[in-house]
């Protein structure tokens, strides 16, 4: 105890260095913890549930050729299916979203409302899924037509603090539904977070689609639970019988084909191949795991050069002590003993600062990613333990090397040293490696920020082929009142046009299918884009018209029902991509030109060629489409609005006619610009944390060479003052402080800018459209880090310039 008085002494006596290192580390270890409860919270998607290694997914494939499609969409007939077939499955269970534009909730005449992360769910499910009953028997309500099992804050939100067991509530106003069970709300890092689960009915309606439909999938997925060593082998070659026997046998094509595989529990969320990994929540790259890992890493390792080079800096002030202490007796383990105390209690003070400004900050994490990310260490001894052994291995690493440099001192010589004379030109070197290491990292971190600016910025300014701005979009009930809304819609003023369609031009929703020449056994098919919509919508959205024209109401795909299937034409405008993947030389020679289409196998006919455009994110390359219209399909109204309108004041004599014609639903609208930004969501969520974690290394670094810089003026105070006696000016005296300082971040941003650029390159690849890094970018980074090392410098060389030159020569 008496050395840890010693140190504490120490310590307070040395308030400024103090403050430094506990502010670097406090930081450092505050970054290393948030990103290690992200990381955590990630890492651990679905372990809740209990033997979550039996637990695997079955997940659909559909071939061509050498091409794979894959989701995690089966039929829903497959279930079934399996219990039939396979012997030896401890439990099989399937799931099916509620279509979030039907899932409309009437709890009491006036309390309607669009209800999110609904399911359909049979039997087995809560026994594979541990659902955590509060009140009734999930598995035997989920028996029940009709029924439905709500979490608790679902319970809550329905009826309030009534008892909801027996309560029943409205669906698709049609379905009435009888409340049996309320369940805990499940963990949000799972990928199935369903708030309300129904029971599985066989009704169409119900199930928003055919119930032996073999060759339509649309959200289902069928999970199976296997015993403990169970041979994975023997259910892949009955998922190959059943696909052969059901899916395959009326293909459109010999090369086109389709098959399942087999997925465990813990990889779905880090496996985006299946339709961008589940229904609710898109899978991560672990990619961004580990690069936020290495950030953690790197900002921490910069907390600890900070404490080395400003206690290896101290330690020639602390000469006389340590001759002292050798002198009276003391050796060198008892002197790294004192000084690696001294680490560990500016450690130990860092990580509770850290744990309570992790608290403070994990709240606005949370909303930048939004995430749902919990830390109490009272509840988590391992995560104490975990911070505890992380603390004092921080403080080991960070005083180890600092305190070995003060034990080495040679009591004779510090005796009778002057504080700026005592040391070895090693330590020195060090200390200027630790500082090019740090700058390397903050420049390189300084250029990942901007160049990522540029990269979000360019994904949301990008030229994508349409019109976008002062576009609104609105769900609609059915298309047979489509006409009657739009009609009401147009009287509005500031409403320029209306479009149906089944989604906007750039939308993960859109269909697909193959198209050839001749048929598709055809070496040249391909797979092709299409939206389905009305005759106005390549108009309103302003397409680019190449050749050709645009469509009219006489090119309805169903205008020619009545005749035989080889007859019947569907007339078509395509994009660019569709001409040159048909192998037409330019876009006039396609028009009029027929092609066959896998959409139940027919004919279609070219009549117009539009310029490119973006039909999803630019994380992908632009693809074969097709427009073609369909009112019987359409799902949503884009309407077109004046720019400068009275926006509120509009979308509310919107929402009135929407509620006038649709009596049963729930408006709601999204603007076409704030769908287009959700493709990056993503990718700005984790910049806006990224540039906060960077900024606070750059912070670090700044406090290291300011700390250094402070130890710099105070070692040659002395030469500052004859400099200045002999007629030396202000600004010399900076030149003088600076320079050294100066070239070490000069060569830092010389390494930096190679090692930047080879991991933005590698990142850059996740875009098919993205930004050339140029050599302005390096400018402006290289720049920015010498003006903010030079003014974090500056401070102490113009004070100690500043300094009265007889108060320096006093100072020894």
């Amino acid at each position: 105890m008496k050395g840890f008085r010693l140190a504490f002494r120490h310590l307070l006596r040395q308030r400024l260095n103090s403050t430094l290192h506990i502010v670097g580390l406090t930081l450092g270890i505050s970054v290393c913890l948030l990103i290690g409860l992200f990381i955590h919270y990630e890492l651990t998607f679905d372990s809740s549930q209990r033997d979550a290694e039996r637990i695997y997914r079955i997940n659909s494939i559909f071939k061509d050729g050498a091409r794979a499609d894959r989701s995690f969409s089966t039929p829903m007939p497959l279930a079934d299916e399996l219990r039939r077939e396979v012997t030896g499955l401890e439990m099989v269970t399937l799931s099916h979203p509620v279509y979030e534009p039907t899932a409309i909730v009437e709890v009491e005449p006036g309390k309607r409302f669009k209800q999110e992360r609904m399911m359909i769910a049979d039997p087995s499910f809560p026994e594979i899924f541990n659902i955590t009953p509060r009140l009734g028997n999930p598995a035997e309500v989920l028996t029940k037509p009709y029924h439905a099992l709500l979490t608790v804050s679902a319970a809550k939100k329905f009826f309030g603090t009534e008892d909801p067991i027996g309560k029943t509530f409205m669906l698709k106003n049609k379905f009435s539904i009888t409340v049996g069970c309320v369940i805990e709300d499940i963990p949000s890092n799972t990928h199935l977070p369903a708030t309300v689960i129904l029971s599985y009915t066989p009704n169409e309606e119900y199930l928003g689609h055919g119930l032996e439909g073999w060759n339509y999938v649309s959200g289902t997925s069928t999970y199976v639970k296997v015993p403990a060593g169970y041979d994975l082998r023997s259910l892949q070659s009955s998922l190959d019988r059943i696909a052969a026997r059901y899916m395959n046998k009326n293909a459109p094509s010999k090369q086109v084909s389709s098959a399942f595989d087999i997925q465990p529990l813990n990889t779905i969320h880090f496996d985006a191949r299946y339709s961008g990994g589940s229904e609710w929540v898109k899978a991560v790259s672990k990619s961004w795991l580990w690069f936020f890992a290495s950030i953690g890493i790197a900002v921490l390792t910069l907390a600890c050069i900070n404490f080395v080079n400003l206690s290896t800096a101290q330690a020639l002030t602390r000469a006389r002590e340590v001759g002292v202490l050798k002198t009276v007796g003391a050796n060198r383990f008892n002197l790294i003993s004192q000084f690696l105390r001294e680490a560990w209690i500016l450690a130990f003070t860092a990580g509770l600062l850290a744990i309570g400004l992790s608290q403070i900050a994990l709240p606005y994490m949370n909303t930048i990613l939004n995430k749902d990310i919990t830390f109490s260490i009272l509840e988590s001894p391992l995560v104490l333990a975990i911070i505890v052994t992380g603390v004092f291995t921080t403080g080991l690493l960070a005083g180890i090397y600092p305190a070995y440099i003060i034990a080495r001192f040679n009591p004779a010589i510090t005796l009778k040293a002057t504080s700026g004379s005592v040391g070895s030109s090693g330590s020195s070197w060090v200390r200027k490696g630790l500082v090019v290491v740090q700058f390397v990292v903050s420049a390189g971190l300084l250029i990942s920020v901007l160049a990522m600016s540029q990269q979000v910025d360019y994904l949301r300014s990008r030229e994508i082929g349409f019109d976008h701005e002062n576009i609104l979009n609105v769900p609609i009930q059915g298309a047979d009142k489509a006409q009657v809304f739009k009609n009401e819609i147009l009287r509005i003023p500031g409403v320029v046009d209306v479009s149906f369609a089944t989604a906007t031009p750039s939308n993960n929703g859109h269909w697909g299918t193959i198209m050839s020449p001749t048929n598709g056994d055809d070496p040249a098919r391909q797979h092709i884009t299409m939206i389905l919509a009305d005759d106005n919508f390549c108009r309103m959205y302003g397409f680019k018209l190449l050749a050709g024209r645009l469509l009219v109401p006489q090119d309805t795909s169903y205008a020619s029902d009545k005749l035989p299937r080889e007859q019947q034409i569907m007339r078509v405008v395509v994009n660019e991509s569709t001409v040159r993947g048909l192998g037409f030389s330019s876009n006039e020679e396609a028009i009029n030109r027929k092609f066959w289409i896998g959409m139940n196998s027919g004919n279609a006919e070219i009549v117009g060629v539009v310029a490119d455009f973006n039909t999803s994110s630019l994380h992908e390359a632009i693809k074969p489409t097709l427009i073609m219209i369909n009112y019987r399909m359409a799902g949503q109204a884009g309407i077109k609005l004046a720019a400068g309108i009275d926006l509120p004041s509009t979308t509310s004599r919107i929402s009135d006619i929407w509620n006038k014609v649709y009596t049963t639903g729930v408006f709601e609208y999204k603007f076409l610009n704030d769908q287009l930004d959700a493709f990056y969501k993503a990718e700005s969520n984790l910049y806006a944390l990224f540039r906060i974690f960077a900024t606070i290394a750059i912070l670090i670094s700044c406090l290291g060479l300011w700390g250094l810089s402070a130890f710099s003026a105070q070692q040659r105070t002395k030469e500052i003052g004859i400099r200045r006696v002999l007629g030396a000016s202000v600004n010399t005296i900076v030149v003088l402080l600076s320079r050294d300082f100066l070239l070490l971040v000069v060569v830092s941003i010389v390494v930096a800018i190679p090692l930047s650029t080879f991991f933005l390159n590698q990142w850059l690849q996740n875009f098919a459209f993205h930004i050339t890094l140029g050599w302005r970018m390096f400018t402006y980074a290289a720049v920015a880090s010498v003006f903010i090392a030079m003014v974090t410098v500056c401070t102490h060389s113009v004070k100690a310039a500043l300094a009265n030159p007889t108060d320096s020569l006093k100072t020894e």
